[in-house]
């Protein structure tokens, strides 16, 4: 784009010009995106594998990037750094994830794979060891962020420090810590370890006063309750006390925070040493099902820096509490709402990048160049020069970025329990995949899953994402998408009561279930493993009790592990 090749054709500086022949082809290769040809991916609805993007000659490099948890939307990130010629070394912070999140861990590309067992010096020993010296560590996902913080900080390289790590994670920390600095509204919220202590906060707040209940650390709307009386808070913490939420975190206290009605964003930014980019907003919709939240859909915004703007208005408030909750360098998105009586009020900072799918239909409206994934990347790795360049223009007057395409990713709400009869591709895939700004469909249920009524991201059957130039179109197409949930042609339930997937329990238990949310991780046992699995057990029992692997011998702080093949 111009812009950029006026940044790279001046040769103020001695680095401009060796910088221009190596980026120059790069960026020749993705111009085509103002005109929606950017990448494969870009039309034909899902993100590249490293092989698909067009690869620039780079030597081989002497140093490895380190991704804590590279699930969900971290695999951006690695296909990104992996067009840059980096290699990646994976760290699992704990193998308790639930599916909706360590499901997308492909370890194909990295390394060496290390499983995190408690020891943080031990791992970042482990890292040490590695043929190649460590030069970043990137948390893929919300699992990974707290881990990350400790081994760049053990490893003495960029990152967000340990010390505020518990306060980014927990949201009533997070929302304390605001206070302390002006940045947090007056309203009620208390952290409660029984339902009793969650019950007694309607008698604190009265009558007529609505609250969310909810787990101090969770993603999406993950067992996000709203509550009008002390029975129904007593049933939500009920709910969320003694189990566990997507990233293997035991509840044992739950959130009660009073409801701040308003209009909800989500702000994308990457920073470097303390300097704050945003790089996405988005509007955000939710349903309201029976009780509980889901998510009804997620918009592109464009960027406005005029006065008085919301977009200006909630950027400088996100900018604000990024440095209040020490967020230095890294991606992250952060979820404001704007009220009439409180103004912006930041309901969660995540120091990850956005969620789901949002980074590469983010670079399918706007450019690969505005992508977080491309922007944390040349932070971490290159020194931020791109970010730079960025952040100078903006301060010229430049837009922080420009939308060429309208997108919204529509989450899917079934509304009701039940045993799908036909699959979603089955039944409206078709005429699905033939709106004019259709780009992809996740719905993985099969004929025989048992579906629930959409209570949360977790509960949702999928996603479609619609993009187009025109905002109306894209639209409407949403809206025959909805109608036809309404209607039941997409959701085709069976009479039967047995399905292929355990019925949830009606209540929560020590075991990691929520019989209210819907989200039933099943327990050991129910299943019978696979012959390969009872091959690899037997293989590494066998291993443990061989003199050359005993378990006194295997590092303490992590164990290496090649699935198709032998310990290492």
């Amino acid at each position: 784009r111009e812009p950029t090749s006026r940044w790279l054709g001046c040769a103020d500086c001695g680095g401009a010009g060796r910088l221009r022949n190596r980026l120059l082809p790069a960026l020749q290769s993705m111009s085509a995106h103002v005109h929606g040809q950017c990448m494969p991916w870009a039309t034909g609805g899902f993100s590249p594998g490293a092989a698909e993007w067009p690869q620039m000659a780079i030597e081989p490099r002497a140093e490895v990037v380190i991704i804590v948890d590279p699930f969900g939307s971290g695999r951006f990130l690695v296909d990104e750094l992996l067009l840059r010629g980096w290699p990646l070394v994976a760290v699992r912070s704990n193998s308790e994830a639930h599916d909706s999140l360590s499901s997308s861990f492909d370890p194909t590309p990295f390394e060496r794979t290390l499983v995190h067992s408690g020891d943080v010096l031990g791992t970042a020993r482990s890292l040490r060891e590695c043929l190649k010296r460590p030069v970043a560590v990137i948390a893929g996902s919300e699992p990974g962020a707290e881990l990350a913080d400790s081994l760049a900080e053990v490893l003495s390289l960029r990152g967000n420090g340990s010390a505020m790590s518990r306060i980014r994670q927990d949201k009533y920390f997070m929302t304390a810590r605001l206070r302390e600095c002006g940045l947090a509204a007056d309203f009620f919220q208390r952290r409660c370890g029984t339902v009793a202590e969650a019950a007694n906060c309607a008698l604190e707040l009265g009558r007529g006063r609505q609250v969310v209940v909810k787990p101090c650390a969770s993603s999406g709307t993950e067992c996000v309750f709203k509550c009008r009386n002390a029975e129904a808070i007593a049933d939500a913490a009920a709910a969320i006390l003694g189990g566990h939420d997507a990233a293997g975190r035991r509840n044992d206290v739950v959130l009660v925070q009073e409801y701040v009605q308003g209009a909800e964003y989500i702000v994308d930014c990457v920073s470097l040493d303390g300097q704050h980019l945003v790089t996405g907003i988005w509007a955000c919709q939710k349903s309201y099902i029976g009780g509980e939240f889901a998510y009804d859909r997620t918009t592109t915004m464009p960027f406005s820096s005029e006065e008085g703007s919301v977009q200006r208005m909630i950027c400088e408030y996100v900018f604000q509490c990024l440095a209040a909750l020490g967020v230095v360098t890294g991606a992250s998105h952060s979820k404001v709402i704007c009220s009439d009586t409180h103004g912006p009020c930041l309901i969660k900072m995540c120091p990850w990048m956005h969620r789901s799918v949002a980074p590469a239909v983010w670079a399918a409206c706007a450019g690969r160049e505005h992508a977080q994934a491309y922007l944390l990347a040349d932070a971490v790795t290159e020194g931020g020069m791109m970010l730079s360049w960025k952040l100078e223009a903006i301060g010229m007057g430049s837009p922080a970025y420009e939308l060429a395409n309208y997108s919204i990713i529509l989450d899917l709400q079934c509304h009701e329990d039940g045993i799908l009869a036909r699959s979603v591709e089955e039944v409206a895939g078709e005429w699905i995949r033939a709106l004019s700004s259709f780009w992809m469909m996740k719905c993985d249920l099969e004929p025989g899953d048992r579906i629930y009524r959409s209570r949360d991201m977790l509960t949702s059957p999928g996603h479609i994402v619609l993009i187009g130039p025109d905002p109306a179109i894209v639209e409407q197409e949403a809206a025959i998408i909805r109608e036809a949930e309404r209607r039941g042609q997409m959701y085709v339930l069976s009479t039967s009561t047995s399905s292929k997937t355990p019925t949830p329990p009606a209540c929560s238990d020590d075991e990691g279930t929520w019989g209210k949310c819907g989200l039933f991780l099943p327990m050991a046992g129910l299943c019978d493993p696979s012959p390969r699995m009872k091959a690899l057990e037997a293989q590494v029992a066998g291993l443990l009790a061989s003199p050359t692997a005993s378990p006194e011998l295997l590092p303490k702080a992590c164990a290496e592990f090649v699935l198709d093949g032998l310990l290492e």
